[in-house]
């Protein structure tokens, strides 16, 4: 049976507040603080006689926290995206044990507010996993030997995701290269190395954050990539002043070759030192992920073709790669002008 009680808190600042305590068979399950006394009597009666309502329908009413879900999906969630625990513990922090009834679409959309100020697809990724986990909810709620409510139906459906424009094409001039560099090294530790490796092999952030040291074949000059965004293995080429650096500091065993300062066990995420590098180096619109294409962009300014920027950046498909097909026509108009030109330049003059 539910019932519930009020208790009368004095805060430090000596101010009064009504507290609503509800309990079931004694144990307390649900509380909430009122200025008003009035109004704290309501909220109990009205969610006694919701429980009542419910019981005389045979429904029992919602008792798992958003907490407790997140950790079931986890150990039910059986993909490949390794940013999806990162995800689900941002989620975890913004909705806690708040019960899954009163997640609706309105919390929702205003905990991935912050999120629209970022890119398009970064938005739309935490919608999915918050997207995922409610739709895990529904489908406890079908199993029959389910006894506790979770919900009927997931209130993420009618919240859309962001356009996401994929094709972006931001890449470094020479002169912001050299700036890029320079603060780099400033600021020092592993990040310059990091970032030269960025650029020079158009790894994503979560595949180099992610590598270890018994993933780079010394021997060969290569990443072997398990984990990548398209679900199959990659091994990726490793210039030879990338290789020269990763000696110098080259680690026995299966450590990250990125770890936090404070938990080996996990990446380090450099976002502070990398919008300190951007700031001192003048670089705006420029993202950690602009380095991929800025690799793309330099093979393809060099001559190298589609096919071979897509074996080296790991697509699966030409059609992700076509968004450098300008720069490697420009190459081939340039290559064919100084040719051609050279060839009649005396035709004519006789």
């Amino acid at each position: 049976m539910l019932n519930f009680h009020i208790r009368k808190v004095t805060l430090k600042s000596g101010d009064i507040r009504y507290r609503t305590v509800i309990t079931r068979s004694g144990k307390a399950i649900k509380t909430k603080t009122f200025r008003r006394k009035s109004d704290a009597r309501i909220y109990g009666n009205r969610l006694v006689i919701e429980f009542q309502e419910h019981e005389a329908k045979g429904v029992t009413p919602c008792t798992v926290g958003f907490y407790r879900l997140a950790d079931e999906y986890m150990h039910w969630w059986t993909g490949k995206d390794h940013d999806r625990s990162r995800l689900v513990n941002w989620w975890t922090n913004q909705l806690g044990n708040i019960l899954l009834t009163d997640i609706t679409l309105e919390l929702i959309r205003e905990k991935l507010k912050p999120k629209k100020s970022l890119a398009p697809a970064t938005y739309n990724k935490h919608l999915v996993v918050i997207s995922s986990i409610l739709n895990f909810a529904t489908l406890q709620q079908e199993d029959e030997d389910i006894t506790e409510h979770y919900i009927d139906e997931n209130p993420c459906k009618r919240v859309r995701r962001l356009v996401v424009n994929n094709k972006r094409v931001r890449y470094l001039s020479d002169d912001e290269k050299t700036r890029l560099l320079k603060e780099v090294k400033i600021i020092g530790g592993k990040l310059f190395l990091a970032m030269i490796m960025a650029l020079t092999t158009g790894m994503r952030k979560s595949e180099l954050m992610n590598l270890r040291w018994s993933d780079i074949d010394f021997d060969r000059g290569l990443a072997m990539l398990e984990k990548t965004k398209n679900g199959s293995r990659r091994h990726t080429p490793i210039p030879d002043i990338v290789m020269e650096k990763l000696i110098e500091v080259r680690e026995v065993g299966n450590g990250l070759v990125f770890p936090a300062p404070h938990n080996g066990d996990i990446p380090v995420s450099y976002t502070r030192q990398w919008k300190a590098v951007l700031k001192n180096a003048n670089i705006t619109d420029f993202r950690w992920h602009d380095m991929r294409h800025d690799t793309a962009s330099t093979l393809a300014r060099d001559g190298k073709t589609l096919k071979e920027i897509a074996e080296i950046l790991g697509h699966k498909s030409l059609a992700s790669t076509d968004r450098y097909t300008h720069l490697c026509t420009e190459h081939k108009s340039r290559i064919l002008n100084e040719t051609m030109n050279k060839s009649i330049s005396g035709v004519g003059n006789g």
